[in-house]
């Protein structure tokens, strides 16, 4: 299905609308490619049909300019993604299932995590290796409104703390067209200490 493809959100005026913001930049998450390792197969394989999760475009914010890039600076503060969600996703009918919602928000701030360079690749890791990175310690999540299915949502996640380098805090919101937070997490992701 079609990852970082502007051509299914370009119809949809709200998102072309915020797709031009030039204070954000496009690229390609890798969740969306389908490993050998079976990394990131949720999203790869099991919620990329053009009945779940069919299309997604991805950006980010990058600092400004004169920010100086160190671990306790991120190199993103913000990541956004557009997803365009399918009925069969659907707890009721045509409203997302709340574990999806909890996935998306899972997800997206994970992202911003990978972006920033907290993860390790994919690549070089083996299937048997369950550690590679941070990993979810918390996600917080509030379910505001219902996120209507079928059609097109923003996921947003923002760096809001870093501690000692192997804690992050890290915010996420979905909303809808006309700017509504539809539901909104706030997540912890901890660095596993190294075995001894």
């Amino acid at each position: 299905m079609a990852t970082n493809d502007p051509t299914p959100f370009q119809s949809i005026p709200w998102v072309s609308t915020l797709l031009q913001d030039p204070t954000f930049t496009t690229l390609t998450i890798p969740s969306r490619t389908i490993k050998p390792s079976t990394e990131d197969s949720l999203f790869s394989k099991t919620l990329n049909s053009n009945t779940t999760l069919s299309a997604c475009l991805s950006q980010y914010r990058p600092p400004p300019s004169n920010q100086s890039s160190t671990p306790q600076n991120a190199l993103a503060e913000e990541l956004r993604m557009f997803f365009l969600i399918g009925s069969d996703l659907n707890g009721y009918p045509g409203i997302l299932h709340g574990g999806v919602v909890a996935a998306l928000l899972d997800e997206v701030t994970g992202l911003l995590l990978s972006l920033n360079g907290h993860v390790g690749d994919a690549s070089t890791r083996e299937a048997k290796d369950a550690q590679p990175g941070p990993v979810t310690a918390y996600l917080n999540t509030k379910f505001l409104r219902p996120v209507p299915t079928p059609g097109p949502i923003l996921v947003q996640a923002r760096m809001i703390e870093v501690k000692e380098e192997r804690k992050w805090r890290i915010e996420g919101k979905i909303r809808d067209g006309e700017g509504v937070v539809l539901a909104e997490a706030e997540a912890l992701y901890i660095r596993p200490r190294a075995k001894i």
